[in-house]
């Protein structure tokens, strides 16, 4: 009998190693694993090159044969560490936000704490390097995301987290990664999947050293462990769904420089 192995499309990031660490070395999970951005990840699943992926939260609506496939996400309870605005003056003040549009959970989170907690509507500009781009007008801020904020802690005048201002405003966790698998799809890839996940995230050390991530000018560990909050619990469904129902979308332009 022909054995079917699962396809597993997952966005390769300092929070999604544990993921990999425990796909890669799971002994009932054989698979076959790819690893692109988010946006081809989001693509693989949509055409069927996926049966499972790790997807940004803000693309599951898109989705239409897409369920909730385990029970761990990436998210935060508070202050993220990996979605920061960053610039010289108060969100509220913003006029325009660069950001990377391979980071659409984030983007997503900042026009909603615009719209409803700051009551502004500043101009999304997609932007492949928020970090470098040319953010000398006032009020012009860069949405930094993933290693990019990691990176830029305590280098660079961070305005806010956008876990914590989530957390603070909503009194909720915020999801910024959810897996998904095709609907109706065989439970028992999911729950060796499931098993996989749980592998690598007791191994956050092993991960680690394993992914070159110690040699990083950051504490990768701590982030690990103490500022990603993987459980996708009741209120992290909540607030997902809170997140979902805000019907916020970004419609970005392209950056003129």
């Amino acid at each position: 009998m022909m054995v079917t192995v699962p396809r597993i499309a997952v966005a390769p990031s300092l929070d999604a190693a544990p993921f990999i660490y425990g796909i890669r070395c799971a002994a009932d999970l054989r698979s076959g694993l790819t690893l692109s951005s988010p946006a081809e990840t989001v693509r693989s699943f949509r055409e069927g090159a996926a049966d499972l992926a790790l997807v940004p939260s803000s693309c599951v609506p898109s989705l239409p044969d897409a369920e909730l496939a385990t029970e761990y996400c990436i998210g935060s309870s508070g202050a993220s560490g990996s979605a920061l605005l960053a610039g010289g003056v108060p969100p509220a003040e913003a006029r325009r936000i660069f950001f990377d549009p391979e980071a659409p959970a984030e983007a997503r989170l900042a026009a909603y704490l615009c719209e409803r907690h700051w009551r502004t509507t500043p101009e999304f500009i997609a932007c492949p390097d928020p970090a470098s781009a040319d953010t000398g007008c006032a009020g012009d801020l860069s949405l930094l995301a993933g290693e990019r904020a990691l990176c830029a802690a305590g280098r660079c005048a961070v305005v806010c987290d956008l876990g914590a201002e989530w957390s603070r405003t909503t009194r909720q966790p915020f999801v910024f990664a959810v897996w998904v698998a095709r609907k109706g799809a065989d439970k028992a890839r999911t729950e060796a999947l499931q098993r996989a996940l749980t592998f690598g995230l007791e191994h956050a050390y092993e991960t680690v050293l394993d992914g070159g991530w110690a040699d990083k000018p950051y504490d990768a560990y701590g982030h690990l462990t103490r500022q990603t909050d993987y459980i996708f619990d009741l209120q992290k469904h909540k607030a997902l769904q809170k997140f979902w129902d805000s019907g916020i979308k970004v419609s970005p332009r392209a950056n003129p420089g």
